[in-house]
């Protein structure tokens, strides 16, 4: 090899380790700063976190509440669908996270009082009287600091029939809670564990008085939607929810679109694992009835707020209501 050509070579080579090098260094750069904008944007949107903060309750923005967080107010009234002046006999906030697959329950004491737009302080089961699922809504955002849009109301009657369908509900009754039944049906049930028919169900859950409990009626409703929800979880197959679908679509009064309420329903029954969150309000520890014949319930309205949003949303703080 000439000279020449020896040097070209080496000239060659040194331009092509520079380059190679050139290349390393912009590769090295861009996956630094790949992982860089990764860890940023799964901090902000809180991905990759299941391990690091397990038993730690996240907090989520806004922004997050709306693209993960699915909530619905949930009302059961004492009169069939269609009749005018119903009182709420069961207030539920239900509310799934499809990022955390976790399931969240608050029930409200229909007793709690409450300001009412228009109708001053009245009981919160009466706000549902006055201006049906509406001026409920309205009233639980302005008194709790939520944003809630979405509402889904049936009846004792039509949720005792899809109990039944369901093959009714196993729980654990105390004896005062036995003897409740079966003044009330005529019934032989003891203490212990068993398994209720709709109507048995609906009368445990509106159970005020068993064994002096307060707050017992939201207790037991909410002890219900649990146990009605495992059994589901455990034994749902496609075949065995169609009836049942059938019969929830035709017996409940919602804004939501149908598809949306069925594709939630199923996702919250087919999830492998699912967390289970549950609170009843007002809070056993910031609570007095005020009035015997009224059997009104005075709470503090503020710190009641802070503990919903907590358990839906992991927020704290009057800076964080969602309204």
């Amino acid at each position: 090899m000439s000279e020449a050509n020896v040097k070209r070579a080496e000239i060659f080579r040194f331009w092509l380790i520079r380059v190679i090098w050139a290349l390393c260094c912009v590769t090295l750069i861009g996956v630094l700063v790949g992982a860089g904008l990764f860890l940023r944007i799964s901090k902000l949107s809180g991905w990759g976190n299941n391990g690091e903060n397990k038993g730690q309750t996240r907090v989520y923005s806004k922004e997050q509440i709306e693209k993960f967080i699915s909530s619905v107010l949930i009302v059961v009234q004492n009169k069939p669908l269609g009749e005018n002046s119903s009182y709420a006999d069961m207030l539920f906030i239900a509310s799934f996270n499809a990022f955390e697959q976790s399931l969240s329950i608050v029930a409200f004491a229909p007793e709690t009082i409450v300001d009412v737009d228009g109708y001053g302080q009245i009981l919160l089961g009466e706000a549902y009287t006055y201006g049906g699922p509406n001026l409920l809504l309205e009233t639980i955002n302005n008194n709790f600091g939520l944003a809630l849009n979405e509402y889904a109301c049936t009846d004792t009657y039509s949720l005792a029939a899809m109990i039944d369908l369901l093959g009714g509900i196993r729980v654990e009754l105390s004896q005062d809670e036995a003897n409740y039944i079966n003044k009330a049906l005529n019934n032989n049930l003891s203490a212990g564990s068993a398994t209720l028919s709709g109507t048995q169900s609906m009368v445990h859950a509106l159970d005020n008085i068993s064994g002096q409990v307060p707050m017992g009626s939201p207790k037991r409703s909410i002890s219900l939607v649990r146990s009605a929800i495992s059994n589901m979880r455990k034994t749902a197959t496609k075949e065995a929810m169609i009836p049942l679908l059938s019969l929830v679509f035709s017996k409940i009064n919602s804004n939501l679109n149908i598809a949306t309420l069925r594709d939630w329903g199923y996702e919250i029954l087919k999830a492998e694992e699912i967390e289970y969150r549950s609170i009843i309000l007002p809070h056993e520890d910031i609570w007095k009835t005020v009035d015997a014949k009224s059997k009104g319930i005075t709470t503090d309205i503020f710190r009641s707020g802070e503990m919903l949003r907590q358990t839906l949303y992991g927020i704290q703080g009057a800076e964080a209501t969602l309204g």
